[in-house]
């Protein structure tokens, strides 16, 4: 396929991207402006771009690649165009499953791509225009590229004035306001009346507003890093059936210089040794800690797939009293945006009822990894060391291996792999193993390096590999 055609799509999803703010609900009449609005309802599904070119109909994600072909949608697409005598065209969309009783979920998607029958009921909602017979589109407001959208994506009913649009493509939902309190009440109807995911919001300004409600979660802290005032970023976590900690986000909004002065003091005696490394954005390595604090959480939205349209993915860890924090792998999972620290949870406890998985899955399902079912490559080592060390009777080893996993795309291995074999005859417990991961070969090597200097001093012969 014409790379023209990939770009158009990775190039959309980062434009579109930047205009958008992320309001609660609760604070809409704060940050909305305007004079004439256009409120359409947000839909929980996969963002598309739809191509038609001389009666041919194909679709692109925001990563410009095709995951899906001869859906009944795209073929009602088709026929629209060519009602409308459209010579090409290019249009943005979700595709969803409709629900009944309940609204839209973004991993139906991909379970109806999986399924023939499904399949044929997976549904276009279209917002936007993006090209008409190769020329742009531009609009000085939303309500033109609405009207336009309705012109080509409706026929005419009966031969009448009223116009018709197919279930299964068709203008995205949209109400037109001339106040805040309008959108206000918009608002109330669609997302706290039935439940609607939330609302996007134009105007006359180049910013676009993404309006959803605020949840609460209860979370452990697992992990911090520090800053001039006491705790920089908490890491987060919530707790599987099967005992498992899901880690979905760092973040400290919220917290008052005080908290974060106290939290620093509490948490300094609850270090932990760990498997898992993760840094911040400073490059420094997040502290991790026992499982007992419990703080309640607030988010305006979580997101199985990022910007680029991958699934997101989290890491699953087990903590063990005696070695700390286990790296269990990676799983589909979410991220958090907008999140805000309420108030610490005395009354709960780090445990799967407290602070239960289901706090996210309910908001949010979890997407499946593509291509986790995939032929897994073979791993690579990329740096072997040993060391040995005779005194007397006593032979010493240590063993310094860096492994790339090249299986990182399956969502259930770490990228790097650092495995340290400390061998000693003279010792009751002769092996002794550690290992850490990383997504990042820089940050391995330099764990190798720190784990050498501290175990490699002067006696140690360094054998040839």
């Amino acid at each position: 396929m014409d790379t023209t055609y990939s770009n158009m799509a990775i190039g959309y999803k980062k434009n579109i991207a930047g205009k958008f703010m992320l309001v609660e609900g609760a604070k809409l009449k704060k940050y909305v402006e305007g004079e004439q609005y256009c409120v359409t309802r947000k839909i929980d599904g996969h963002l598309q771009c739809l191509f038609y070119k001389e009666g041919e109909v194909w679709m692109l994600n925001s990563q410009g690649r095709e995951r899906a072909s001869g859906l009944k949608c795209m073929e009602v697409f088709g026929k629209l165009a060519a009602h409308a005598r459209l010579k090409s065209a290019v249009f943005a969309a979700e595709l969803f499953m409709p629900r009944e009783g309940g609204r839209p979920r973004c991993g139906d998607v991909s379970t109806a791509l999986a399924d023939k029958e499904q399949s044929d009921r997976l549904s276009l909602a279209v917002f936007d225009i993006i090209e008409i017979d190769g020329t742009p589109w531009q609009a000085s407001h939303y309500c033109e590229t609405y009207d336009k959208l309705t012109e080509i994506l409706t026929i005419s009913s009966d031969g009448g004035s009223g116009r018709k649009a197919s279930p299964l493509c068709r203008p995205v939902e949209m109400r037109k306001a001339t106040s805040k309190e309008e959108v206000q009440a918009i608002y109330e109807d669609w997302v706290e009346g039935e439940g609607a995911e939330g609302l996007v919001v134009h105007s006359e300004s180049h910013i676009v507003w993404k309006v959803k409600p605020r949840h609460t979660i209860d979370t452990a802290i697992i992990g911090y890093t520090i800053g001039d005032r006491g705790v920089r970023d908490l890491m987060l976590a919530v707790r599987r059936g099967d005992g498992c900690f899901q880690m979905f986000a760092h973040a400290s909004g919220g917290l008052s210089d005080d908290d974060r002065s106290s939290l620093a003091d509490r948490l300094c005696s609850m270090h932990v040794e760990s498997q898992y490394v993760l840094s911040d954005s400073r490059g420094i390595a997040y502290q991790m800690v026992r499982p007992e604090i419990v703080f309640e959480v607030s988010v305006i939205e979580l997101v199985a797939r990022g910007n680029d349209d991958k699934v997101r993915m989290n890491p699953l860890l087990i903590y063990d009293g005696q070695q700390g924090w286990l790296h269990h792998g990676m799983t589909p999972g979410v991220s958090a945006l907008g999140l805000t620290f309420e108030r610490e949870r005395t009354d709960k406890t780090p445990s799967s009822t407290d602070i239960r998985l289901s706090q996210l899955t309910d908001l949010c399902p979890f997407e499946q990894q593509e291509g986790c079912m995939a032929k897994m490559e073979s791993s690579q080592l990329l740096d072997r060391r040993i060391y040995k060390k005779v005194s007397g009777e006593k032979v010493m080893l240590h063993k310094f291996l860096i492994w790339k996993t090249n299986k990182e795309a399956t969502g259930r291995y770490p990228a790097y792999v650092f495995y340290h074999t400390d061998y000693s005859s003279g010792r009751k417990e002769m092996i002794k193993r550690d290992m850490a991961y990383s997504c990042e070969e820089a940050q391995i090597r330099d764990i190798m390096e720190r784990e050498i200097t501290a175990n490699i001093k002067k006696g140690w012969e360094c054998l040839k590999c």
